[in-house]
């Protein structure tokens, strides 16, 4: 039975060879974009499922509460949370401390010496929480030892080459010797920890001068693995107030996050996380897959008064429905079958472009069970889909009226709806792309208050601010370098922040303020070019400048403070007076607002030098790289360019307008061909009445617009539509941003011009046909 339904389909798709390849392409091309967004969203939800027991690993996160109902979310924790948690809490089996290097530290071992920045200082408990493969060395323990460094196979390699570095000496900074304990297998691409070297707590302590045992500090990631069968919620309950015990006026309440989620979600109730995009795009193949069904419905029943007479036939001589609708479904079965072969072979030429445009590793995995699984499930159910009402319909047919001429006409309006549905969906993606980039394009063109154009920074070793001045002296002295300055932190990656601060007027009971803090040194207005509203910077001329504050316009309306230069504030221990207010700029992305921000001089803590340089950057940047390798000949020069990390800002948003057009194009096409369908069954059920027409006296133009009119209304019905849907989908979107665009008409009617030519360009040929046939051709068995 199976072999003749199976002879049956092949026959019919080569009798009908560009009615199947229609039908294939359309098919495939869903297909593929539903395979290429389904391996991206496996990618983005296989992050860290490499660990063990994942499920009972948390990170412990910081809920603080500012004035006028500001939640600010953290991971930040400070550093005695893990040890406190691990003694107080039963449920706690494991708990770890984790923070970043600050900084480039400078690795020497076996006459080689690198810069590395990839360093991570952790607890012995980390490697018990989380699972990575020790290669050589100490497998239970691997940094139990407080003068042991622990390498990935990277930096091993890189130092050691290929030989076993267990009991070899590194050292770091010229100063500190450690003993290799340990190599681990890098950290998977798909991981959200990622690492060079690992260094115990006791370095931290002594190269940073930190105090460890400060609650008020935030600085340290605190991730904890519970005991099998601990209650979660309930320990959430418990530590929530667990800062406050210590510090009564703090702040802060406590929370955990599932390391589940950690990729993914975010921790701010006001942001949705990357999770958005993942929901974003599964929504959009599961859309791009409809419209391929709807068009296979669409071109199938558009034949049905060619495969009328088939299935009379087949009744005639005995055929019952079910095995028709056998036949039809078996039919599509095969048509997405060989479109999901086409469709796997598009995916594998495909993948490197879809890799570039996601910064992703893709990979088309068919050994893999689930995925294996998933596409069978896609090819089922889109034969079945596809194919559901095709065979209904053309099943239902009644011979007696087949052979006497007359067909269901009971299909048109649901192949209408169809169509409408198509569009509808490819002119909202279109709409969206559009706005997309232009609130991309409105976000990388603003003014953030500065000019972070032509600016090259360097990152310092930590004790190079003694080398500084001189350093600053030589740069200067290069043409084409205008101004020299240094800080803690550029403009674009402002992190610091604290909530002790005092002013003149601040009411005992009032709720804190967090206040973004920065380290810079002279010149730093002038360097990025900022606008000084009141006051000035800070300058030689009037000494080290060491306990005077610079603050933006937000801090001084927190402050109350309408003239603030001579003010005092306090700042932790510091007590200085305000020099200058300058305007608000902003140092973080522009989808959230200006923080209130305080500058002041502490060169101890400068970490980056900026340079403002001319147009021509290649010969002048060369020039810096002669003046730093005289002076540090032992230290790699590494520089980067701020425009570049500003855009690094949008760097998501960019890669999904990307996305959207593509599969918006994508879209447009497969539903030019369920139009192409439709179009072809109003030809096919008009062509008499087209004929009886111009026998009467009607001319071409008047026939061509009559049958235009009646495809134009359902184009203009689903455009009305689309409008409204992408409306209230972009308007959401657009208010997770502070500084946004308004859309405008100009989108929306450019959506409407397009979907009408590609419209018109798609049916054109079909009528021209049409009206262009002799009459007599069309009534001469009539």
């Amino acid at each position: 039975m199976i072999k003749i339904l199976l002879n049956t389909v092949v026959r019919n798709l080569y009798k009908q060879k560009v009615y199947s390849i229609v039908n294939i392409l359309g098919l495939a091309t869903g297909v593929t974009c539903t395979l290429l967004i389904l391996i991206w969203v496996n990618y983005e939800l296989s992050f860290d499922n490499y660990h063990k027991d994942i499920e009972r690993i948390y990170t412990v996160y910081e809920n603080q509460k500012y004035a006028d109902g500001d939640v600010f979310s953290v991971y930040s924790t400070p550093s005695p949370l893990a040890a406190s948690f691990k003694e107080e809490y039963p449920e706690v089996e494991y708990a770890s401390r984790l923070v970043s290097t600050w900084g480039q530290l400078v690795l020497s071992a076996n006459g080689k010496t690198f810069v590395e920045t990839g360093g991570k200082i952790v607890d012995p408990d980390f490697f018990k929480i989380f699972s990575i493969p020790v290669l050589y060395g100490d497998y239970i323990s691997p940094l139990s030892n407080e003068s042991t460094i622990v390498l990935s196979r990277r930096l091993s390699e890189k130092l050691f080459g290929d030989i076993d570095p267990i009991g070899l000496s590194i050292e770091i900074n010229s100063n500190y010797q450690f003993i290799v304990g340990a190599v681990v297998e890098n950290a998977p691409e798909n991981s959200s920890i990622h690492y060079d070297f690992f260094l115990p707590f006791k370095f931290f302590k002594e190269y940073w001068e930190y105090d460890l045992s400060d609650w008020e500090a935030n600085s340290f990631h605190t991730f904890i693995k519970l005991k099998d069968g601990a209650n979660s919620e309930y320990l959430a309950e418990n530590i929530k107030h667990h800062v406050r015990q210590r510090i009564p006026y703090s702040n802060v309440e406590l929370d955990l996050q599932a390391f589940e989620k950690y990729h993914l979600y975010s921790i701010s109730k006001n942001k949705a996380g990357p999770i958005w995009y993942v929901q974003v795009f599964l929504l959009v193949a599961v859309l791009i897959l409809l419209i391929a069904c709807f068009n296979y419905m669409n071109l199938a029943t558009a034949r049905s008064e060619r495969r009328a007479r088939e299935v009379a036939i087949r009744k005639v001589v005995g055929a019952q429905r079910r095995g028709l609708v056998g036949l039809f479904l078996t039919e599509s079965i095969v048509f997405t079958t060989i479109a999901l072969g086409l469709g796997i072979v598009l995916v594998e030429l495909l993948l490197p472009v879809f890799s570039d445009l996601t910064n992703r590793t893709l990979t088309l995995n068919l050994g893999n069970l689930k995925f294996l699984i998933a596409v069978v499930l896609i090819v089922l159910s889109t034969g079945v889909l596809s194919g559901s009402y095709p065979a209904l319909f053309l099943s239902s047919f009644l011979p007696i009226l087949v052979i006497r001429g007359v067909f269901r006409q009971d299909s048109a309006m649901l192949r209408k709806v169809l169509v409408i549905i198509q569009f509808t969906m490819s002119i909202a993606l279109f709409i969206c792309t559009c706005v997309i980039y232009k609130q991309l394009n409105f976000l990388q063109d603003s003014d953030v208050g500065y000019n972070k154009d032509n600016i090259v920074y360097i990152e310092m070793l930590d004790d190079f601010y003694e080398e500084y001045s001189e350093l600053k002296g030589e740069l200067l002295k290069i043409p084409g370098v205008h101004w020299v300055t240094a800080a803690n932190q550029m403009p674009v990656n402002f992190r610091n922040s604290t909530w002790d601060v005092n002013w003149p007027n601040k009411l005992e009971d009032s709720e804190d303020v967090l206040f973004q803090l920065s380290f810079v040194d002279f010149d730093f207005i002038e360097t990025f070019e900022m606008d000084v509203i009141q006051g000035r910077g800070f300058s030689k001329q009037f000494g080290e400048d060491t306990l005077k504050f610079i603050i933006n316009e937000s801090a001084a309306e927190k402050m109350g403070m309408v003239y603030t230069i001579g003010e005092k504030i306090s700042l932790w221990n510091y007590t200085g007076e305000v020099i200058g207010i300058v305007k608000d700029f902003n140092f973080n992305s522009l989808q959230v607002g200006v923080d209130p921000l305080i500058m002041m001089r502490n060169p101890s803590s400068f970490k980056y030098i900026g340079i403002r340089v001319g147009e021509d950057k290649d010969p002048i940047i060369n020039r810096i790289r002669k003046v730093w390798n005289q002076k540090f000949s032992h230290i790699p020069f590494n520089y980067r360019l701020l425009e570049e990390d500003f855009d690094y800002f949008y760097q998501a948003e960019s890669r999904m307008g990307k996305l959207f057009a593509s599969f918006t194009a994508i879209a447009f096409i497969i539903s030019s061909l369920g139009l192409f369908g439709l179009v072809s069954f109003i030809t096919e059920n008009k062509a008499k009445e087209v004929a009886l027409r111009k026998v009467f006296g009607a001319n071409v133009d008047n026939v061509f617009r009559l049958l235009y009119k009646e495809i134009l209304r359902w184009i203009v019905l689903s455009i009305a539509i689309a409008w409204i849907i992408s409306f209230f989908a972009m308007e959401w979107w657009l208010n997770g941003f502070a500084y946004r665009i308004e859309i405008g008409i100009g989108i929306f009617v450019l959506a409407a011009v397009l979907s009408l030519l590609i419209a018109f360009l798609t049916i054109y040929r079909q009528i021209s046909c049409l009206v262009k046939i002799a009459p007599a051709h069309v009534l001469k068995y009539e």
